[in-house]
């Protein structure tokens, strides 16, 4: 079985600029850099046109871009601390915490256990404060797994930056710019 979320899904102080549909296209980057995706065009495409449909914000701060897709042959979870926050159509303002799920196109209730289970967890102040709180892509994913009643995955090494595909890591004063499709 293919863990939910790793340490190689989460970015941490991630600058992916001011669009969200940057960040969906960075996040879709994240999950194929994971060598979770079977396309990372697919992924952007269908995220894109699930958020055509209804803006993916919510109050306090989060945002949780989601799709089924053939994209991704496991469902996967992938998460950003977003620095600077960014519009996904909130009431209340920016995102600063998002999510991607990106589950199989024949994964109508993964898709929906885990957009349910992660939607209820969001809603507590303590588990969206642990998020912004953690030191370390392993802090969100104890936090996560423990939030989502999912087993954790094996640690393994990998850098928490906002940087995909290998890119500069944000933590060292540069910035990454967000990987663009190919058309």
């Amino acid at each position: 079985m293919t863990d939910l979320i790793t340490t190689d899904l989460v970015r941490l102080g991630a600058d992916w600029g001011a669009d969200k549909h940057d960040v969906i296209r960075a996040l879709a980057g994240v999950v194929d850099d994971a060598g979770r995706a079977t396309s990372r065009d697919q992924i952007v495409q269908d995220a894109f046109a699930r958020e055509s449909n209804a803006a993916t914000g919510l109050p306090g701060g989060i945002a949780i871009p989601h799709c089924r897709t053939t994209g991704v042959s496991a469902p996967t979870l992938a998460f950003a601390r977003l620095d600077p926050p960014v519009d996904f159509g909130a009431a209340d303002g920016p995102a600063d915490l998002a999510f991607l799920i990106a589950a199989p196109t024949e994964g109508d209730v993964d898709h929906l256990t885990i957009l349910g289970k992660l939607a209820r967890a969001l809603v507590k102040r303590a588990f969206t404060d642990a998020l912004r709180s953690a030191a370390s892509a392993q802090d969100v994913i104890d936090v996560v797994t423990h939030a989502l009643g999912v087993p954790a995955p094996a640690t393994t090494a990998a850098p928490a930056s906002g940087a995909p595909s290998g890119a500069a890591n944000p933590g060292a004063g540069e910035t990454t710019d967000p990987p663009t499709p190919a058309s």
